[in-house]
């Protein structure tokens, strides 16, 4: 078995075991240890593809998206390019906390390949990533909510139409007027 496998069923033999907030406790510390180095960006793995925790999940990809970001100067988006394949390839417990940590990074190539992801997500999941956007997500994530939610526009299927509703109000909640600050 791979070590990252190991870690992972480590991580699930002790999920029953430890409430969300120790879970986010260890998260901190973990963190902690990857971002002065005493930790590989690896270990923040097990809790981005094996806890259902929304902010445990967003946390720990986002930590580990960043750790590869300054880890890696030739190239700072392979960490985020391991989450688009986690989503991909259906890795995650938790896709809808994985793909807002990829939306919130803004980074256009990342956006370019969660783009092909919108249309086979489920109603649950968008309802993951609507919950977890920041306040007042960035300009290039504006724009690719507003374009996803025009791609849902016209559709007859209910399950999608849920999807764009859900898009929609999310955008409307965040800010009055975010189509026209997004398009700028």
């Amino acid at each position: 078995m791979s070590p990252m496998t190991n870690a992972l069923i480590t991580y699930w033999h002790r999920l029953p075991a430890h409430s969300p907030a120790e879970r986010r406790q260890h998260l901190t510390l973990t963190c902690d240890g990857v971002r002065t180095g005493h930790l590989p960006p690896q270990a923040l793995v097990p809790f981005a593809l094996g806890d259902v925790d929304d902010e445990i999940v967003r946390q720990a990809t986002l930590g580990y998206i960043e750790a590869g970001m300054e880890l890696d100067a030739d190239d700072p988006r392979l960490c985020a390019e391991d989450a688009c394949e986690w989503i991909r390839r259906d890795l995650v417990l938790n896709r809808g906390a994985v793909f807002a940590a990829l939306l919130e990074t803004g980074d256009a190539t990342v956006l370019q390949r969660l783009a092909s992801h919108r249309l086979v997500l489920t109603v649950e999941t968008v309802a993951t990533i609507c919950r977890l956007l920041p306040d007042l997500p960035g300009r290039a994530a504006l724009r690719f909510l507003i374009e996803w939610v025009e791609l849902l526009e016209g559709t007859g299927d209910l399950a999608l139409r849920r999807q764009r509703d859900l898009i929609s109000a999310s955008l409307d909640v965040r800010s009055p007027g975010v189509a026209t600050l997004a398009a700028a």
